[in-house]
């Protein structure tokens, strides 16, 4: 545990001195869905807006403060050796990989208490099930950091990482509601397997009670017990994603520069 404190502290100083992936990892996540949430309060803001704002910040948080940043930092590592010399030392591979991860945990958990307090404050309702939305962000943290992981395999350096990321932020922008609810049944009903889409539809589920699907439905929201019986399917996808990304990023996961 010393030895992974030592390493994040150190990344936590690189990320202080790189203003563009601060900026990426601070000012976007928050400046877009908070903007959002005040443009539609009226007298509070009703659940289609929470709802909204809340995947803005979900898309924007794992994409770029958890996914590009880490994806550009093992690239970086691995590409100036920083990777293969910690490997010679006491560190476990475990340890040296969670070390330059836990400053976008961090920020994760951070960025994600501020969005809520700013969701309550504007005149949002109150979390339904603030277990379903901890397990949410933690899941979807894990998720793309082994994302990360695999993609570096395939990245040459932190500017290859402009490119390569291509396919993941894809993937998780089909998983966005505003998405899935538009295209067919057939096509959406595939979405509801992307990392995303499960992340998301547990977000909705934890603080308004349903998902985005349901929003414009009639009735009532699900209470806090009824939540976790609409969750089973998002939990499963988010499981699979989590244990299926690991497995690979254990196998293909690049310890020397690419040639």
């Amino acid at each position: 545990m010393n030895r992974i404190a030592t390493l994040s502290r150190a990344e936590f100083k690189l990320l202080g001195r790189n203003r563009l992936l601060l900026f990426n990892a601070i000012v976007l996540p928050l400046i877009f869905p908070i903007g959002m949430l005040i443009l539609s309060r009226d007298d509070g803001l009703p659940d289609t807006a929470v709802s909204s704002g809340l995947e803005t910040f979900a898309l924007f948080l794992l994409v770029f403060v958890v996914f590009y940043n880490l994806l550009s930092v093992y690239s970086t590592r691995r590409d100036e050796l920083v990777l293969k010399r910690l490997r010679t030392g006491e560190c476990s591979d475990a340890e040296i990989l969670a070390g330059p991860a836990v400053p976008s945990w961090v920020l994760t958990g951070l960025l994600t208490v501020i969005v809520g307090i700013a969701v309550v404050v504007l005149g949002g309702r109150a979390p339904v099930n603030p277990i379903l939305l901890l397990v949410a962000f933690i899941g979807g943290a894990a998720v793309f950091t082994a994302l990360a992981l695999i993609t570096s395999a395939v990245t040459r350096n932190a500017e290859a990482a402009q490119i390569t990321c291509m396919p993941i932020l894809i993937l998780a922008t089909a998983g966005m509601s505003s998405i899935r609810n538009v295209l067919p049944d057939n096509i959406a009903r595939v979405l509801d397997f992307t990392p995303m889409a499960a992340v998301l539809d547990l977000v909705n589920l934890g603080w308004v009670g349903r998902t985005s699907s349901e929003l414009t439905e009639t009735g009532a929201a699900a209470s806090f017990v009824d939540t976790f019986g609409s969750a089973g399917q998002p939990l499963l996808v988010m499981v699979a994603w989590i244990v299926g990304s690991v497995l690979i990023a254990n196998v293909h996961f690049r310890w020397e520069p690419r040639s």
